[in-house]
């Protein structure tokens, strides 16, 4: 996630990520050109002179931010502060001396009218009045420019994370189908080579599992009910392997037909009292899970015997990883929204979980 942010954090090219189309930039000049001209009109009680003077120096004002935005803030951006300064610079000189020309050879010889006394001549006051009106519009431009980039550049962001995170998810469920039907497959060997009754059934189901896997999970959410009916399916599946040593208990309180959670969810807890508990513990095995559904909340909690004299359980879910699960439920429910334990107790290993439905 990291490199995907730093891949487009602001960087000196920032004007580059979005263009904008030319028909927006003539409104907006169009508008802006408009509302001045009605602006100096009314000061000036002549509506003719305001849009000759405003004719000669919306020009300006376009040239000067076009060359601000698209050349002389790169250059700021990649740290070269003394050539930015001097191409300011120098480009509002130079836009001085052209609207001073300008405005009086063809409009007026008072150059500056909203003064009371003519002005006829480049003076300090007519400078200092004539930069800051440049700098005005550059600025007003600029952050007009800059909130546009800023508002692209956060959807392009949100949309990167966006297919960062179906990938990963992706990833991570593609983790669980491979080990999932490997397993399953081991144990259809161990039937057949036994010549077991029990194959054609296993074959069946497993033959659900597959098209729950390949056609089903594939949906952004699945209802608990239909993840329930695999699980058990599943749960068959194995207990095609243990006879009557093994003991399992299921419970559902609450509402499941309509209550969605995200695909292959639950099944890795599931696997793993199998992988680690009732296939190490010789007498008195067992599985316990039961499914709550409350208050807008699920708690799934699975209980299996576990032998202490056996290794140590490594904390592993279903061969993927304790890590695996717990970043699909940050990616799938935020990290606020769930709660995930995992422990030993006694001769029983103990996984909870709890996660904030949502709506």
């Amino acid at each position: 996630m990291s490199r995907v942010k730093k891949l487009f954090t602001v960087n000196p090219t920032y004007h580059q990520i979005s263009s904008i189309p030319i028909r927006y930039h003539i409104i907006f000049w169009i508008t802006y050109f408009s509302f001045n001209v009605l602006r100096w009109g009314v000061f000036y009680q002549d509506y003719i002179y305001s849009f000759k003077s405003n004719l000669i120096g919306f020009p300006i004002h376009i040239i000067l931010c076009n060359l601000f935005v698209f050349i002389f803030l790169p250059k700021l951006y990649n740290g070269k502060v003394f050539e930015f300064f001097s191409l300011l610079i120098l480009s509002l000189g130079i836009a001085l001396l052209l609207k001073f020309e300008l405005t009086y050879y063809l409009l007026s010889e008072d150059v500056l009218p909203e003064y009371t006394q003519v002005t006829s001549r480049i003076t300090f006051d007519y400078c200092i009045q004539t930069v800051l009106g440049e700098v005005y519009v550059i600025t007003f431009v600029t952050a007009i420019k800059l909130i546009i980039d800023w508002t692209k550049q956060r959807d392009l962001l949100a949309n990167t994370n966006k297919m960062y995170l179906e990938n990963e998810l992706k990833y991570l469920k593609s983790q669980i189908q491979p080990h999932f039907f490997f397993n399953t497959l081991n144990n259809l060997y161990s039937l057949t080579i036994d010549k077991s009754d029990k194959a054609p059934d296993l074959i069946l189901k497993l033959s659900d599992l597959m098209k729950y896997f390949l056609y089903e999970t594939g949906k952004k959410f699945q209802t608990l009910e239909n993840e329930i009916t695999h699980i058990k399916d599943y749960i068959e599946i194995e207990k095609l392997r243990y006879k009557d040593d093994l003991k399992i208990k299921f419970e559902i309180v609450g509402e499941i037909k309509k209550t969605k959670i995200k695909p292959l969810l639950l099944i890795p807890f599931v696997e793993n009292a199998f992988k680690h508990g009732a296939r190490h513990s010789l007498k008195n095995s067992f599985i316990s899970i039961s499914v709550l559904v409350k208050n807008k909340f699920l708690i799934f909690k699975v209980e299996n015997s576990f032998t202490p004299s056996q290794q140590k359980i490594k904390e592993q879910i279903g061969g993927i990883g304790l890590s695996n699960v717990r970043k699909r439920l940050e990616l799938n429910y935020g990290k606020d929204n769930y709660t995930l334990n995992t422990f030993n107790e006694k001769n029983k290993y103990i996984a909870e979980l709890k996660v904030k439905l949502k709506t």
